[in-house]
Order: C-alpha cells, then structure tokens, then sequence
C-alpha cells in the first residue's frame, strides 16, 4: 500500500518557515516567527565542527504536498555501502555526521527514483537537498545538484486553496549551491499604488521562504542578505504571475563572493 503524501501547512510547518501577518497602517506585512533555537544553531558559541551533515523535504511536483515514507540512501563518492533513513511525515529528512566530501543520493517512493548526484558535504552548517518526485509517472529522473535549472519558477496545485494562491521558494549562493539563511525577502503585489501589498518573509535555517496565502495578480519577488563589508546584496524576480488556486516556487540566486 502506497504511503500517503501530506499537506504542507503554513500554520505548522517549520522547515519551509511560519509567516505571519501583522498589519502596519493599511499595508499587510509578513513577520517570521524564528524560534530562539534556531537562532542558537546559526549564531551560538562553541567549537566548530569538521563534520557535515544533510537536510532535506520530499515532495509532490504537481501537488507541493509532502511525502512521508520515501527512502533516502546517501552515498560518499567511491564507496558501495549507503547511509540510509526515511522521510518524516512532513516529508523531513536529515543525514548527520558526514565526512566532508562529494556524495551522490538516491531518494525511492510509490515505484520511482530520483538520482541526485554531485553533492558537496561540507564541515558546518548542513547541505540542504530537496527531492521532487513526479507521482504517476514512474520514468527514474537524475538531478545534477544546484544546476542552474534549479533556477526556473514552477507552478503547482496546492490543495485546500481555491480563490487563493501562495508563493514559496528558497534563497540560494550560486558560487557555493548552498542555501542562505536570514535572507530577507520580499513579495510587492497585486496593484499599484497604496492598495499595492508589501510582504515579507526571513529565509529560515534551510534558506525557504513561504507567503500563504496571498490573492492572486503579477508579483515582484527580491532577497536581501546582508555579507561582511559588501553591504546588502539584493536579487530581484519581476512579472511573476500567480493565478488563483496556484502554488508558484520562486528560486532566488543570490553571488555571496566577489
């Protein structure tokens, strides 16, 4: 029997981050609730490890929804053996204590595979590899990871959305093809003018943003992060289109290094 895939909720679920809206004047603006943990595993003391690690959510391409139960086998460059876990009901999955290096990750669900190859692990903070699968479609599919497809804007079916809409996507360094956390991004639409809403979101500890819901119309969608003695750097997606009913995952690339 098939395990179900499971709604990502807004409400609850933290890996794609939980805005919430508090209103200033007549504008509706987005603020991120990051809890205190989070902040400790980005900014706290102590010593820096030399190990890496791997994160990760399976999902649903035509439907954005979570998969729970699919298998994960990670694999160091060379080697035979994998380490293997399962997705979590919200379609979570993390891999820690991995030797800093390449590897290459097999993700299997309802008859399909996803081959994603060219991992880079490094010592710190964890890689962050998401896995899509294609349901009803049962072709195996390979992944090159941080291929400058990753940057194309994809539309789905959420459920439980009918005259609404929401945009979601992740802030990403292209030199290094990890994700930015503590981006600040930025959704302007519809309208113009005064009735034009502003909102805004904070990329959480895997670089993901979410705006749910929002009404439907064209939207601009930027990221700020803030690097050393450059300033702010900011990336920009304009004319994006957002029809009711609709989930729209917008990638931000963001150039870290000079």
């Amino acid at each position: 029997m098939r395990a179900p895939f499971l709604p990502l909720d807004a409400a609850s679920e933290s890996s794609l981050g939980s805005p919430r809206r508090v209103r200033e004047g007549g504008g509706v603006r987005y603020a991120l609730v990051i809890l205190a943990a989070c902040g400790s595993a980005q900014h706290g003391g102590g010593a820096r490890t030399h190990e890496g690690s791997l994160a990760g959510l399976a999902r649903d391409h035509d439907s954005g929804e979570a998969i729970a139960k699919a298998e994960i086998h990670l694999r160091a460059q060379g080697q035979m053996a994998a380490t293997i876990t399962t997705t979590a009901r919200d379609g979570a999955f993390a891999i820690a204590h991995l030797a800093p290096g390449k590897y290459s990750l097999s993700a299997d669900f309802a008859g399909q595979q996803i081959d994603v190859e060219n991992i880079v692990i490094k010592a710190g903070d964890p890689t962050v590899v998401d896995v899509m699968f294609d349901l009803g479609h049962p072709d195996p599919i390979t992944v090159d990871f941080g291929d400058p497809k990753d940057s194309e804007i994809e539309r789905y079916h959420p459920q439980h959305h009918t005259t609404t809409a929401l945009i979601e996507g992740t802030v990403n360094d292209r030199a290094s093809r990890t994700r930015v956390a503590g981006a600040v991004v930025t959704a302007i639409g519809p309208g113009s003018g005064p009735s034009m809403a502003t909102l805004q979101a904070v990329s959480d500890e895997q670089g993901r943003y979410r705006f749910d819901p929002v009404p439907p119309g064209v939207y601009i969608v930027s990221a700020y992060y803030s690097v050393g003695n450059r300033g702010q750097i900011e990336v920009r997606r304009s004319d994006i289109e957002v029809d009711a009913a609709q989930g729209v995952r917008v990638p931000l690339w963001v150039e870290t290094e000079q």
